[in-house]
């Protein structure tokens, strides 16, 4: 794609000194191959490291196995949990020459067509996992009549032969980042082999790395910041990375902590609900002994920056040695690999005042009073190789320093496109200014540039980012209107909280009308959950056409926000997440579980509690039990971290209870996970006392009703 003057100009200027991803991992195993590359930290296990030099030879192992079935360029498709085979097996496709697809492990229900659309985009020759995961994707493909096998890479490491890697070109496509949800033609960014090593450069420069300098992520790999971001950076720069699974952080928040002090972690960067969750999540108790005065860089980004979180993370932690100014907010989007502005490091984060009311209509205005004044946070400012210009996306003019406008970018890491969609490659990145100035990146998001930095006001189109992934609403509308026959038009957009953006999903009234409608709501988010692993915030019902629509027929998704907000949209019913459930019917139901158990041998004590967990998990994730029972670990079926801490948030409430925070439970399965929460129940208080609670259940059953209202202190009238 060509180029504007101004980044040939750099693009010159840097090429002597670019190398791929696989050219510096050989150096490093060359110059310093006892170093530590990857530190993996599993939640309930010691941390395994591997040296640059273990990486490498393993990678060349593994490409060796891969040369005899894949041609260079070929498109491999990974799909595996956290760890360090994804690790080996990453670079052991680039070694091959291969294009690698890293991808989220799918979940049987629902994956059908989203994964049938993305192989059909791809057309992978190899499918590369685990063996923990082997035998249900196996299954999936199957189903799905692809004629390719799932590889177990750690498996087929072992009587694997090394070969003579590939050298790639910088042009030579490294990696299809593809953009989640999409039901329709999937959108996989080729990012090449010199996009990754410029962005491995500006970043570990924005980033301030040194050769003291250790990277600590969470971010799961298939995530452009946990891929570009958490692994190839510092394993570019020569320095350790130390990972860790996501569900480990979801389930026990303190442990994203623990490792960065632990092991001297000096750069972090993770989304805005990952801050929220730390502050909100964290005990004071667990804190003992935290020190997080080697932390430099606490990074933001991935999705929009709350002012609120970051000054209370800085607060909260500034007694554990953690400075305000570590606090750095960054912004960047796989359509430019990853990095675009960040930092600078050692400031904090900053905001820009402004008037609530002007901003509301793209204008930038003194605040008129305190009740007026908006603080939009920084993204900070533009690595030397991106030009940020803020335009006016319907005339393509450039805007003036009062009024927001698009963010379009101009810069050395932008990929050629999409894979196999050049009319949206032409749109997204071939954009020209009016005066002809191109092509450009535009990236959909709203923003001003002041004093040097760029701040972000929103989106231009209806795309949700959701804890930091992209998600397409028309693929959670689609789904709510399969959920329930007869349902009229449906809107899914985010709102934005203090902490983050929360899903929502607006349901019109189905022909004909339920008399009850919460059977509708739950039967809603049960297949939104389901199908596509989010957990909404809100759902509505709403009289039918109700929602807005262009003359075209078009759902004003923007619009049906502001109505929602502004009380114009009638609501029939609703279903809310932050609905506290009913604690005392929750309490009555374990209650009468445990006197159950009283009764039964140990097989009927364990099969009763499975009963329990497949209605909760039913209820809350809306899985089958032929699911649940099938033998698959949680990671295999598909389960969020988000999902799993939703369900151990419930069964805790429901018994009163703690469960061992050391446990990840997307490594174990169904069965595991009724055998643990049966032991912990029979160590409950809860059983300690069953002979109290039979007692007192009995004498409230020989109770009547005006009896109990009595004792209430109720009328009995």
């Amino acid at each position: 794609m060509r180029r504007s003057s101004a980044s040939e100009r750099t693009f010159t200027k840097t090429t002597a000194v670019e190398s791929s991803i696989v050219e510096t991992l050989r150096r490093h195993a060359s110059e310093a191959p006892f170093r530590t590359a990857i530190r993996f930290i599993p939640a309930a296990s010691a941390p395994t490291d591997l040296s640059f030099a273990a990486l490498d030879a393993a990678a060349t192992k593994l490409a060796g196995l891969l040369r005899s079935r894949i041609q260079p360029g070929d498109r491999v498709l990974m799909f595996y949990p956290p760890g360090l085979d994804f690790v080996v097996a990453f670079f052991a496709a680039l070694y091959a020459g291969a294009v690698a697809v890293p991808l989220v492990p799918p979940r049987r229900q629902g994956a059908g067509p989203i994964l049938d659309a993305l192989i059909a985009n791809a057309e992978p020759a190899a499918i590369l996992t685990s063996s923990h995961l082997a035998t249900r994707l196996g299954h999936i493909l199957s189903e799905l009549r692809c004629p390719l096998r799932p590889l177990a890479t750690d498996v087929a490491l072992i009587d694997a032969e090394p070969c003579d890697i590939v050298m790639p070109s910088p042009d030579a496509a490294c990696v299809l980042q593809y953009t989640s949800g999409s039901t329709g033609t999937p959108r996989g960014v080729v990012v090449t082999h010199g996009n990754v090593a410029r962005n491995s450069r500006l970043l570990a420069a924005q980033t301030a790395l040194t050769e003291q300098s250790a990277w600590v992520s969470w971010v799961p790999h298939f995530h452009d910041l946990g891929l570009f971001g958490g692994i190839c950076t510092p394993l570019h720069a020569g320095i350790t990375t130390v990972l860790m699974p996501p569900a480990a952080f979801v389930a026990r928040p303190v442990r994203w902590l623990e490792a960065i002090a632990q092991n001297g972690g000096t750069v972090s960067i993770a989304p805005n609900f990952a801050y929220d969750l730390c502050l909100h999540e964290i005990d004071e108790r667990d804190c003992a002994g935290l020190d997080l005065s080697r932390w430099a860089v606490a990074g933001c980004g991935a999705e929009p920056i709350r002012m609120e979180t970051l000054n209370g993370f800085a607060d909260r932690f500034a007694p554990y040695g953690l400075r305000r100014e570590a606090v750095c907010p960054f912004y960047g989007l796989a359509e430019a690999t990853l990095l675009v502005c960040g930092g600078p490091v050692g400031r904090g984060q900053t905001a820009a005042t402004v008037s609530l009311e002007a901003l509301r209509r793209n204008r930038l205005r003194a605040p008129a009073n305190q009740n007026d004044a908006y603080a939009v946070p920084s993204c900070g400012s533009p690595s030397p190789e991106h030009d940020i210009l803020i335009v006016d996306p319907e005339s393509r003019e450039l805007c003036p320093p009062d009024v927001v406008g698009e963010i379009w970018i101009d810069g050395s890491t932008t990929p050629p496109g999409y894979w196999r969609n050049p009319t949206e490659s032409a749109r997204v990145f071939g954009a020209h200014l009016l005066g002809g100035k191109g092509p450009l990146l535009r990236t959909g998001d709203l923003g001003f540039m002041r004093d040097g930095n760029l701040h972000v006001t929103g989106r231009v189109k209806d795309v949700m980012i959701i804890r930091g992934q992209n998600i397409y609403p028309q693929d959670l509308e689609a789904t709510a209107r399969r959920a329930w026959p007869g349902v009229g038009e449906t809107a899914a957009f985010t709102i934005a909280d203090r902490a983050t953006e929360a899903p929502v999903l607006v349901v019109e009234e189905p022909k004909p009308a339920p008399a009850d409608p919460m059977p509708l709501l739950e039967a809603v988010r049960a297949a939104v959950s389901a199908a596509t692993a989010i957990e909404l915030d809100r759902i509505v019902l709403t009289r039918r056409r109700a929602l807005p629509q262009t003359s075209s027929g078009k759902i004003q998704r923007s619009r049906a926000r502001a109505m929602l907000l502004d009380g114009s949209l009638p609501v029939l019913a609703e279903w809310r997440a932050a609905d506290a459930p009913d604690d005392a019917n929750h309490h009555a139901d374990a209650i009468a579980i445990v006197l159950e158990l009283t009764r039964q041998t140990e097989s009927g004590q364990l099969e009763t509690i499975k009963t329990y967990l497949r209605n909760i998990f039913g209820e809350l994730l809306g899985f089958g039990a032929e699911e649940l029972d099938g033998g698959d670990t949680f990671i295999a079926l598909g389960v969020t971290s988000l999902g799993l801490t939703r369900i151990r948030t419930r069964i805790e409430a429901d018994f009163m209870i703690r469960l061992d925070a050391s446990v990840v439970w997307q490594d174990i399965g169904f069965a595991e996970l009724a055998s643990e929460l049966c032991r912990a129940v029979l160590r409950s208080p809860l059983w300690a006392n069953a002979a109290t609670l039979e007692r007192l259940a009995g004498e409230i059953a020989d109770l009547s009703d005006e009896d109990v209202a009595r004792e209430l202190g109720a009328d009995p009238a």
